[in-house]
């Protein structure tokens, strides 16, 4: 369960996905979604239950329509 900033940090690279590869696959904006990442991530920002959610949900394989996860 995602719960934390570390929790998301290390979901992340499990997946083998930078920040930006998670904003992406969140449909975060472009030019924001990284640094909103990492913000949640060092716990500047707070974890929403939908981020939460859809994180776990890529961690079971979900892959959204018209995201391609970057080779591992």
């Amino acid at each position: 369960m995602i719960e934390t900033g570390e929790h998301l940090r290390q979901a992340r690279e499990a997946m083998g996905w930078s920040p930006a590869d998670l904003a992406q696959a969140l449909r975060f904006a472009e030019n924001h979604g990284a640094s909103r990442i990492l913000e949640m991530e060092s716990g500047k920002r707070q974890l929403t239950g939908p981020v939460t959610v859809a994180v776990e949900a890529l961690l079971r394989g979900f892959l959204p329509d018209g995201f391609t996860p970057p080779p591992a």
